[in-house]
């Protein structure tokens, strides 16, 4: 089974436990009242991404292939999986290039948390392996 890690998920993390430290300050400087809610609404989502981030990863192997996002994981076996390709997600100044994997009941399944950003016509070549990776390892499986 190959794994593959996002090299953003150290910059998550970072991320996750400034803004909690950041959360827990303020909410020691603001009362009784205010401190909870500001516990609440920047402090949980904060520790959610500090405690999941190290975990953001595909693996991938001859059963199937296995994310973990965000908000959980998710397991697909290749049998279930007819294509992998990259999926183009536009915004207003950059875009971002997405595994996503093709289901054999119609429906897509992004693997955002494993997402490279992209300017213009130039694509992510590292997403682009990884796309590869993913469908060398489907066509070999079936």
């Amino acid at each position: 089974m190959k794994k593959r890690r996002p090299p953003s998920a150290f910059g998550y993390f970072l991320t996750g436990v400034v803004c909690l430290l950041l959360a827990v300050l303020m909410a020691f400087g603001a009362g009784k009242v205010i401190g909870p809610v500001v516990l609440l609404l920047l402090g949980v989502p904060s520790a959610l991404l500090a405690l999941r981030a190290p975990t953001f990863a595909v693996s991938y192997g001859p059963a199937g292939v296995r994310y973990v996002g965000l908000f959980g994981s998710r397991f697909h076996p290749w049998s279930d999986v007819r294509e992998v390709r990259v999926a183009v997600l536009t915004g207003a100044i950059y875009s971002s290039d997405v595994p996503e994997l093709v289901l054999t009941s119609g429906t897509t399944d992004q693997l955002l948390m494993l997402g490279g950003q992209s300017w213009g016509r130039i694509r992510n070549r590292r997403v682009a392996r990884l796309v590869t990776d993913l469908e060398a390892a489907r066509t070999a499986a079936s």
